[in-house]
């Protein structure tokens, strides 16, 4: 069924015109400015319009206070200009370390300005600088904290000390993809941010100003302060923060219906590979539909398909929450974050990350199906592979917010975060492929009907038998049982949200449903039966087990709980729960998710186990604290 649809976008698709606009974009977001940030949401709303596509930009605020679900955004921020310079001593002259004008992740973003004429201090080496016992002995009152850990996470502690600034040689690595000393001459992007609500600084944040080096400028750096002992440094930081907002773009191609499909993906931050590759390959994969509805070569599909684009997570729940309308008619989407990569330079797969499993949806399924076509079609061999939910733009697949949403994206890699993140990393052909991929998965959604939709539970029911056939072989028979039980429910739900592509005609597809599931029921016992397995038995109700049965967790705050609720004089208590019961984000994100209002804790508990492979999940002092932050309201006493 997509075959055709790859044979018609093939000779539209550009990935040169991919570049062209991914690079205007990076031009833009690289100062990591929001006056620059403006622009680059000007200029994507100008092409989406310049390509006869509906286009708006519209506004949420950027006033460090704002929250939407549990992410709080951050104050707007505005900088002109700022160098840190090492004074000169007797033998030797003066060295400009950094130049914002000339490498903008010199500065770290969120700094806060110096008087006019600058700040001269003498700078102190930290080993390390994210601990108190960092600072043991050492007197930063007045002086320039140069630290190896990264000025974000060693802020607090150098200000508690009289730290005036900071500056960091920070690059972290990554194994395979960034060994140590890799980037000897790059920057570290680098912001400023406190652990509420998601990264930036909020209003109440106390600011400093800081610098990033290079790795071999802080070995140098270091070398002449053993050398020296004493140096001094001259910093001028001409920035500001204030009360802004933070622009949404959004565009659309109208179908003949009010239903649409969407694309998204995140402006607003340094890299042309993180995001203005997303952004930039999403509009020409929407230029090129449009041209083929133009031509005729496709017809206008049943439902509008939408473009949405704005800072990563914070911003796209608070689209969510101010515009409603936009999203409560949207099926389904697809996040672009990082693609389009030269692998022999940035040493990433693209990766598919799947829905979550409470959101189970055949469109893990369909964009499967056609990465592996265009693999099979195409003479450019582009690695690809899948991997479990990643958090991205693709928060919208949160089932409180109900819009199923698989991810394109391709990290860690070389040059993430750096300031080599550059457009010439990015590769022509590769952004073809993949922009390819995606205008055949949206446009298939964009026109699917009964006929579609039956089409995909079938191959829903294929993937369910796979992964059967995969446990089967590698799962210990004791906990074969529950295991397969995980897969027929989560697979089952996939099954029937194909329904949600049926505004009408639903009765005959459910049947169809219901018999694809009933082939499932039959697969899984077969398998059981074949290896003298017994089904998943209930588990034996211990008073915990009674207590779990008991309570139903109702949610009260969209999208994952990241603690903004938490007094900070709490915080510790809650970390040290979560330890005790071994509730790592991702054991948190899923239980909330899994979270329906009909669910119990037992229920949820399990749920967890199966998506994640764990056991012995304990949940209800998790949802006990929750209900006393507000996220949700614990039912059924």
């Amino acid at each position: 069924m997509v075959d055709k649809l790859l044979d018609l976008v093939l000779p539209y698709l550009s990935g040169v015109n991919a570049l062209d606009i991914i690079t205007h974009i990076h031009d833009h977001d690289k100062w990591s400015s929001f006056d620059g940030h403006h622009r680059a949401a000007e200029y994507c709303s100008a092409k989406l319009e310049d390509y006869g596509l509906e286009a708006e930009i519209f506004t949420v605020p950027a006033d460090g206070e704002s929250t939407y679900g549990d992410w709080i955004v951050p104050r707007a921020w505005d900088v002109r200009s700022a160098t840190l310079t090492l004074l000169p001593s007797k033998g030797r002259g003066e060295v400009v370390l950094c130049n914002y004008r000339d490498d903008p992740c010199s500065l770290v973003v969120y700094s806060k300005g110096t008087p006019p004429r600058g700040v001269t201090a003498e700078v102190v080496v930290i080993e390390g600088g994210s601990r108190p016992e960092d600072y043991e002995g050492l007197d930063l009152k007045d002086k320039i904290a140069f630290t190896s850990d990264s000025a974000r996470h060693s802020r607090k502690e150098a200000m508690k000390r009289g730290a005036v600034g900071i500056i960091s040689d920070y690059m972290p690595t990554y194994e395979y993809h960034r060994p140590p000393m890799e980037l000897p001459d790059a920057r570290l992007w680098e912001r400023f941010s406190t652990e509420r609500g998601g990264w930036g600084m909020k209003k109440g944040d106390e600011p400093i100003w800081g610098f990033v080096l290079t790795p071999r400028q802080g070995h140098w750096l270091r070398e002449v302060i053993k050398r020296e002992g004493k140096v001094r440094l001259h910093a001028e930081v001409e920035a500001e923060f204030y009360d802004g907002t933070i622009p949404v773009v959004t565009g659309l191609i109208p179908g003949r219906t009010k239903e649409e499909v969407l694309v998204n993906g995140h402006l607003y931050e340094v890299g042309a590979i993180d995001d203005a590759s997303g952004c930039g390959l999403a509009i020409e994969v929407l230029r090129c539909l449009e041209h083929l509805i133009g031509l005729g070569r496709l017809r206008r599909p049943r439902r509008g398909i939408r473009i949405l684009f704005t800072y990563e997570c914070m911003g796209t729940m608070a689209a969510v929450v101010e515009r409603p309308d936009i999203f409560r008619n949207i099926v389904a989407g697809i996040t672009l974050d990082s693609v389009g990569g030269r692998e022999s330079v940035c040493r990433a797969p693209l990766e598919l990350s799947h829905n979550p499993h409470a959101q189970s949806s055949y469109t893990d399924t369909l964009l499967r199906l056609i990465l592996k076509r265009q693999s099979e079609r195409e003479k450019l061999l582009v690695n690809w592979r899948e991997r479990t939910y990643v958090r991205a733009d693709n928060i919208i697949s949160d089932p409180a917010i109900g819009i199923p949403c698989p991810l394109l994206i391709e990290y860690p890699y070389t040059h993430y975060h750096t300031c080599g993140d550059t457009p010439d990393k990015l590769d022509l052909e590769k952004l073809s492929w993949i922009g390819c991929v995606v205008a055949a998965y949206l446009y298939f959604l964009a026109d699917a009907g009964k006929g579609e939709a039956g089409w995909l539970a079938e191959r829903v029911l294929l993937d369910a038998e796979r992964e059967v056939l995969d446990e089967v072989g590698r799962e210990a028979p004791t906990l074969l049982g529950r295991r397969l039980e995980y897969l027929r429910t989560r697979y089952g739900m996939a099954m029937g949200s194909v329904l949600r592509l049926v505004p009408r005609g639903r009765a005959e597809v459910g049947r169809r449903i219901e018999k694809l599931r009933s082939k499932l029921e039959d697969i899984v016992r077969l398998q059981l039966r074949h290896l003298g397995v017994r089904r998943a038995s209930k588990r034996r109700q211990s008073p915990y087990e009674e207590e779990a049965l008991r309570y139903v967790p109702e949610r009260r705050v969209l999208g994952e709980v990241l603690g903004t609720r938490i007094p900070k004089e709490e915080r510790g208590e809650w970390e040290e729960m979560c330890r005790r019961n071994r509730i790592n984000r991702d054991v948190s994100l899923r239980a909330i998710y899994w979270a329906d209002g009909r669910r119990n804790v037992a229920e949820i508990e399990e749920l967890v186990e199966g998506e994640l492979g764990l056991e012995e999940v304990r949940l209800i002092e998790f949802f006990r604290g929750l209900e006393r932050y507000g996220y949700v309201v614990l039912k059924g006493r």
